[in-house]
């Protein structure tokens, strides 16, 4: 059975999500604070980095794990080149900084060590924003928070490219609960109650 854990970091406020399963963890968007995170991995052998999108709040603290942890970092092929970049990544805005591990690309399903999961493209708050969804449970970065939805007006988010994958979000039969980029966790089926952007 996997254990998550969350950790809010930083200025933004990120959700950096743990999981956890026999002495192994992937780590789900560090956003700052490497060392919260380091000591909430408590030496258990870490699997991947995995980012749902490549804006600067998700990613500020990718190069200080992977010298400790010596783990890959994923991302989808088309938010890559935002971490090399601080107009795309939005780092611009506060502290510049880009990443300099270089990520390798998500396939539309991964099996890392014992953790299997599909990657679902989600574009409109990026061009390669993706819910990572595992079991039943979907981490779905800024794409889509308890009654909202990431932004439209950042480099490279396209408002309707979002209308399309709000489409695709409403369109799902099973009842995820859901672990946002941002806030409190929530469930698919309460969204399609409560969220104005799924009806």
């Amino acid at each position: 059975m996997k254990n998550i854990k969350t950790l809010v970091l930083g200025e933004m406020q990120v959700n950096c999500y743990l999981i956890e399963e026999n002495g192994h963890v992937i780590i789900v968007d560090p956003g700052s604070t490497p060392r919260r995170i380091l000591e909430a991995v408590d030496g258990k052998q870490t699997e991947a980095i995995l980012l749902t999108h490549g804006h600067f709040d998700h990613i500020g603290a990718v190069d200080e794990l992977v010298k400790k942890l010596n783990c890959p970092v994923y991302i989808s092929e088309e938010d890559a080149p935002m971490l090399q970049d601080v107009r795309l990544n939005g780092s611009y805005m506060m502290r510049e900084f880009t990443v300099h591990t270089k990520p390798k690309h998500y396939t539309s399903h991964m099996k890392i060590g014992s953790f299997e999961f599909d990657v679902l493209p989600m574009p409109g708050h990026t061009l390669g924003s993706v819910c990572l969804c595992m079991e039943d449970v979907m981490f779905s970065g800024d794409v889509l928070f308890k009654e909202g939805i990431g932004r439209t007006d950042l480099a490279w988010a396209s408002p309707s490219q979002m209308v399309n994958t709000c489409k695709a979000l409403s369109a799902m039969t099973k009842d995820w609960i859901v672990y946002p980029g941002h806030g409190p966790s929530t469930t698919l089926f309460y969204e399609f109650e409560h969220n104005p952007y799924l009806k």
